[in-house]
């Protein structure tokens, strides 16, 4: 969560929330790895398993969420240029006791993804964020469907995960992924930098069941990364896989 501030009426209401809200935290724990990504071969937290859990909790004790509205705020970042989305939700108790709560995510749009993708991305990590932090849910070791929390302050693409090794020796398809994830600028995590590897491995007439070798895999991270460096839009690419 990028920046988070909270509304009350001299502390009284948040006095009323507050053994309820710590019976929640008390109550939750970590949530399973209930999603799969095939390709990348990994279990992740989706950000829809993460509101289910927390409503669960919060129900329990008689609390509700709600988004009371939204806007896009300017750009925060001059060398990023990301939009900010702040987003309003209203923390209340079935006692009628509530207070407002605001947060603010970037909005990241990236080649390939469009500016209303990017924007409904972002209310929704946003929220999964704020619930997380509101709850204090642990994170899980390797979460991977959510944005990092340090963003890129050099360019306007995302950080991504360090590539994994075994053997000390480089996981070029982890590599691979997390270059095509910078090139359409999106998390290492999404199924958009899923689908865009697959069309990769497509359009050079590569396997897509994840069975390349190393060397294949080591092959197309050098693609990726010279498509880069020529400033090739990866929307040809993706635009290319959906006609064929």
């Amino acid at each position: 969560m990028d920046q988070q501030t909270v509304q009350n009426d001299g502390g009284a209401a948040w006095a009323q929330l507050m053994p309820h809200l710590l019976a929640a935290q008390r109550a939750v724990e970590a949530l399973p790895k209930a999603s799969r990504n095939d390709f990348g071969n990994y279990n992740y937290t989706s950000a829809e398993d993460m509101i289910t859990g927390a409503r669960l909790v919060l129900h329990d004790q008689g609390l509700i969420i709600t988004r009371a509205g939204w806007r896009l705020a300017a750009p925060k970042d001059c060398q990023t240029g990301e939009a900010m989305v702040e987003a309003h939700y209203i923390l209340g108790h079935e006692s009628g006791a509530c207070v407002m709560c605001t947060t603010q995510y970037p909005v990241c749009v990236g080649k390939g993804r469009p500016s209303d993708k990017a924007l409904n991305a972002s209310l929704t990590t946003g929220l999964s964020y704020f619930l997380r932090d509101l709850l204090l849910i642990p994170r899980c070791d390797d979460e991977v469907d959510q944005r990092p929390d340090t963003l890129a302050r050099t360019s306007g693409t995302r950080p991504t995960p360090t590539p994994s090794t075994k053997g000390g020796r480089p996981n070029n398809k982890r590599k691979f992924m997390a270059a095509t994830a910078r090139w359409i600028g999106c998390d290492i995590g999404e199924q958009d930098t899923t689908d865009a590897c697959l069309a990769i491995l497509k359009h050079n007439g590569l396997p897509t069941d994840g069975s390349c070798s190393p060397a294949q895999f080591g092959e197309m991270l050098s693609w990726v990364e010279e498509k880069m460096s020529d400033g090739v839009d990866a929307g040809t690419i993706l635009a290319s896989r959906a006609t064929t």
